[in-house]
């Protein structure tokens, strides 16, 4: 099920962010014992402010912005909206959102631990 995902990652919270990369299609981020892929949209927001988003980014004046991520902590992974539990969002303790949209099959995210791995988008097992 969908909402064992959430509840296998809320004890390895909170994640540092010490590692934030992007080139023209993925965004990485990492710290101590993680990391996450990210290959399809995503957006970093505040206060219904978008701070940075995977379009954005590849613009002269918004690029490295998603850079702002490093010594962040995320405080907790939720399902990306009430409407749609395929995807992510991480929150972070000082207020951001990074959301993330599969728009695709292949626009995928991979978020992995030392002992597992999970990627998205996430499918219940009645569609699978």
């Amino acid at each position: 099920m969908i909402t064992d995902v959430f509840m296998e990652l809320a004890p390895r919270l909170p994640l540092r962010i010490d590692d934030c990369q992007q080139d023209s299609e993925t965004l990485y981020l990492g710290g101590p014992g993680w990391s996450l892929r990210i290959s399809g949209p995503w957006r970093l927001s505040k206060s219904e402010v978008i701070e940075a988003s995977n379009g954005a980014e590849l613009r002269a004046d918004m690029a490295g912005n998603i850079n702002s991520v490093i010594n962040s902590e995320i405080v907790d992974i939720q399902p990306q909206s009430r409407f749609n539990s395929l995807d992510i969002a991480l929150l972070m303790r000082d207020g951001r959102v990074l959301e993330v949209f599969s728009d695709y099959i292949y626009d995928n995210w991979l978020l992995t631990f030392q002992d597992v791995a999970i990627e998205g988008p996430l499918q219940s097992s009645e569609q699978q």
